[in-house]
């Protein structure tokens, strides 16, 4: 009875605990402070577990096509070149004064499979700048997005500014 009275105990003083860090407004939410390193992998481990656990692989973008890659690129340039970068091309002020850093993606896209970028690319993740895209755009659109992300690793910037000299038509987004 003692250890169950305990344990008990030792979750209501937790529990209080962190209600008096809560409402104290003592923990620094502030964009500009680092997390310290506890917080930061507890928040990175729960993010990269919930991609994983929630990304579906029947949904998973097909071999992409050099059409998908031109496509992907107009929605990149138009709206996540800003806060990733991109070959030749750093963050805007926006995706500097994030935090977490949104990653460079040429150096990151590697850790995740096609399902998982794809659903991050449609759902988003809370709380790091990160938005969803699925309300906004198509299906297509997002694998075509995908398609362009997974080429970044092989990119110059040269091949990168090719892209951007392409005439609007053809890199129309797929409908």
């Amino acid at each position: 009875m003692k250890v169950v009275t305990g344990f008990v105990l030792g979750w209501v003083v937790l529990a209080v605990a962190a209600l008096l860090l809560v409402f104290s407004g003592l923990y620094n939410v502030a964009a500009s402070k680092q997390d310290n390193p506890i917080i930061a992998w507890l928040l990175s481990t729960t993010m990269r577990r919930s991609v994983a656990h929630h990304a579906d692989a029947a949904a998973a973008p097909g071999p992409s096509t050099e059409d998908q890659v031109r496509q992907g690129f107009k929605l990149y340039n138009e709206t996540c070149v800003y806060c990733h970068g991109g070959p030749g091309k750093d963050p805007v002020d926006i995706g500097q004064g994030l935090n977490p850093e949104p990653p460079y993606l040429a150096d990151t896209v590697g850790r995740w499979t096609a399902p998982e970028l794809f659903w991050i690319v449609k759902n988003g993740i809370r709380m790091t700048g990160m938005p969803s895209f699925g309300r906004t755009h198509a299906d297509a659109e997002l694998i075509a997005a995908v398609a362009f992300i997974q080429r970044l690793p092989q990119m110059t910037p040269a091949q990168y500014a090719e892209f951007e000299k392409q005439p609007e038509a053809e890199s129309s987004t797929p409908q």
